[in-house]
């Protein structure tokens, strides 16, 4: 038991920081789902909508697996999500014309709402959860950047999608 009296009072700066990364993450997500409650939706369901919106406008077919792929969600979160998506009517599904053993995904007029919908509460959400930073959000950006760019991995995934890297793209 001794050893364990040794690990709380060797607490370093690391550690407290970690701690409060886990607790803020913890907050952001509990507040999240209150936000979303009354419509019924889920970050994950919200950012596969969100997913199929991008690539709906950028012309792609959407697939179960390019959308997997897109929105970093594992294979079966996806499928997962699309039957209950499919099931609230947001989305629906058609056999490809080019493979008859692809199905391609695409928003119905009532998915397009729900994500009009979610697009003012995530705006009103963010902007009332990070309004204790006032003019300290745009470094707590750059701080978060910072650690993502930390990682070969993110930094090469950034620079695919977007480009050299800089603070303005978020």
């Amino acid at each position: 038991m001794q050893q364990y009296k040794d690990f709380f009072s060797n607490i370093t700066d690391s550690d407290k920081t970690g701690f409060f990364l886990w607790k803020v993450n913890n907050l952001w997500q509990r507040e999240f789902k209150k936000s979303f409650r009354h419509i019924d939706l889920t970050h994950s369901q919200l950012l596969l909508l969100f997913g199929i919106l991008w690539g709906e406008t950028q012309q792609f077919e959407i697939t179960q697996k390019n959308l997997s792929d897109k929105a970093e969600v594992d294979p079966m979160t996806t499928s997962t999500v699309l039957r209950t998506l499919q099931k609230k009517g947001w989305i629906k599904r058609k056999i490809s014309e080019k493979d008859s053993r692809t199905r391609l995904i695409s928003l119905t007029d009532e998915g397009k709402k729900i994500i009009e919908s979610a697009t003012q509460i995530i705006k009103k959400f963010n902007d009332s959860f990070f309004s204790p930073l006032k003019e300290q959000q745009k470094m707590f950006q750059e701080n978060l950047l910072t650690l993502l760019m930390s990682d070969e991995y993110t930094k090469e995934e950034f620079r695919q999608k977007y480009g050299e890297i800089n603070c303005t793209i978020i």
